[in-house]
Formats: structure tokens, sequence, C-alpha cells
């Protein structure tokens, strides 16, 4: 067998060398990477501003603005509905945990699912004893639902076991396999190494 290369390659392999080149790095630089730049600091200005280093909630802030973008272009992009709707719906459920998190509204979600509210008028005197008790299962609640979160916001971002789908898919005869896409109806859309479009 006698390989050849078509004068193309030679051409397309000389471009590549020219590409890095200062002259060009130098444009690509002006050209895409100053404008992106600008506007992903523009995107994030309000998160950048506010940011501080020693308090988690800077952090899910930023990375809670970052996946706003990310669940825009799933919804609207071309994968297959069936997984793509997936995707969007576990990263608007981040998006939501994560504003729950890094505002620390769990005492007003406790509320909510409880239909009642702390009762604060007793701040400065002595709490009648039922006062004391719903208070107590209001901010009870709201720490079993903030634990509650953090372990959805990992199981979001790490994903479903493979081995899981794998021990599962290898129980089906072939004729079951070759019928059904079980991966699309056993993808529950979690795992970030995984969203893309």
């Amino acid at each position: 067998m006698k390989v050849e290369f078509a004068p193309s390659f030679f051409e397309s392999f000389e471009r590549m060398i020219k590409r890095e080149r200062w002259y060009w790095k130098t444009w690509d630089f002006i050209r895409y990477d100053f404008p992106k730049g600008v506007k992903n600091i523009i995107f994030f200005w309000r998160e950048i501003w506010n940011f501080r280093p020693w308090d988690s909630t800077f952090q899910l802030r930023l990375l809670k603005r970052s996946l706003e973008p990310l669940e825009e272009r799933i919804q609207n992009g071309n994968e297959v509905d069936i997984t793509r709707l997936k995707k969007a719906a576990m990263i608007r459920r981040l998006i939501y945990l994560l504003d729950i998190c890094s505002n620390d509204k769990y005492i007003d979600v406790a509320e909510e699912e409880l239909g009642y509210e702390v009762d604060s008028t007793y701040l400065f005197s002595e709490e009648p004893e039922e006062v004391k008790e719903a208070n107590r299962e209001i901010f009870d609640r709201a720490r079993q639902i903030e634990e509650a979160h953090w372990e959805e916001i990992f199981h979001i971002m790490k994903g479903q076991d493979m081995n899981e789908f794998r021990k599962m898919y290898d129980a089906l005869d072939d004729e079951t396999k070759r019928r059904h896409d079980h991966w699309s109806v056993w993808f529950d859309g979690s795992g970030m190494k995984g969203w893309w479009d």
C-alpha cells in the first residue's frame, strides 16, 4: 500500500505553522480574546464587584451566574429533546439551589413549606412555650432543607453512577437492547462534565 500526501495537506500544515507566529497570536488576541474578556467582565460585573474571598457565598454566586447562559444555550440547542430538556431542567434546579444557598433563604423556604412564619414579637420578653416550639420547628426544618440542598447540589454536579446503568443494561436481553434507547430514559440530566451543546 502506497501512502501519499495531497498538496492541500502541506498547505494546511503551513497555515497551521503560520498561525503560531507572534503577529497571528497578537491578531487573535485583539480580534477574539480581548472582546470576549470585556464581555465576560460586563456579564460578571456584579459578582466580581461584590466578591470576597473569605465567604463561600461569593463563589456560589459566581457559579450560579456562570450557569445561567449555559442553561439558556442548552435549552435552545440542537441536541435531541429527551436529554437536552433533562440537562436544562437540572441546570435550572442547580441555579435555584445555589440562589437559596448563597442568599441563606432556608428559613423562608421552611416557613413557606410549614405554612407559618417565625414569630419575633417576643424578642426582648419571655416567649410562650407554643411560640418557642413553632419557631424551633421552623429552624429545625430549615436546617434539614439546607442539608438536603447541599447533598442535591453535589449530586447534580457529580452526576449519575455509570456503573448502575451498565448493570441495568447488561441485565437486558438483546432484543430489548435494540428496541429502546435505554440511556436517554435512564439519564436524569445531572453531571456537569456532560453539560455541553
